[in-house]
């Protein structure tokens, strides 16, 4: 019934996209917020770069975003000069090891925790052999100080709500809600099919 129900309301928003975007952006401009419509990579990641030149930003963090990985936002930084750092753990030791995210929920499932370990001791000159606890307690020190550093924090978006012109970011490390409160501009990159109608739709999706 629930599976019903939500493939519904999402046809319902598809059908009614042009008027739940214009709602979305009536209602989220309304509450401080700024809209930037782009139809391409090219178009999004001009757009972020617009935004941290304005603010004088080198460094931004960025919560794990499969939009972000597509249109290739880490690399397009890197060569304007401004550094991009996950925050997300299994997304982070991918970083550290130069390797994409190998699982869109999980991105380092394909590496045991002595290959984890392998990564902190080369790429960050940890202690050998570290157990996964210690190797998430030296990923949170430093991240940390990642947050108060960063200029933009950057997220991609479960769901937008048009009737609240909200932003929905699902997380379980905090990370996500680090990346959106620490640093002074937060720009989430959500594609348009993440549209639902009501928050009252939301604990359904969720």
């Amino acid at each position: 019934v629930a599976r019903k129900k939500a493939k519904n309301t999402k046809w319902k928003t598809i059908e009614h996209l042009d008027k739940y975007l214009e709602l979305f952006e009536k209602n989220f401009t309304a509450r401080g917020g700024k809209i930037i419509w782009a139809e391409n990579a090219a178009e999004a990641n001009e757009a972020v770069l617009k935004i941290c030149k304005e603010k004088n930003c080198k460094q931004v963090v960025k919560s794990k975003s499969m939009v972000t990985e597509e249109i290739h936002l880490n690399d397009f930084l890197a060569e304007h000069q401004i550094q991009s750092v996950e925050t997300d753990l299994g997304e982070y030791i991918q970083q550290l090891d130069g390797e994409p995210p190998y699982h869109i929920v999980t991105p380092a499932m394909h590496k045991s925790k002595e290959d984890c370990a392998r990564v902190f001791h080369e790429k960050l000159g940890t202690e050998p052999n570290l157990s996964p606890g210690e190797i998430t307690a030296e990923a949170r020190r430093r991240l940390r100080a990642e947050y108060t550093r960063a200029g933009v924090g950057v997220t991609g978006g479960n769901f937008l709500i048009a009737d609240t012109g909200s932003v929905c970011v699902t997380e379980n490390e905090g990370n996500a809600r680090l990346t959106t409160s620490f640093p002074q501009v937060h720009i989430a990159i959500v594609g348009i099919e993440k549209m639902i109608p009501s928050i009252q739709d939301l604990h359904l999706f969720w």
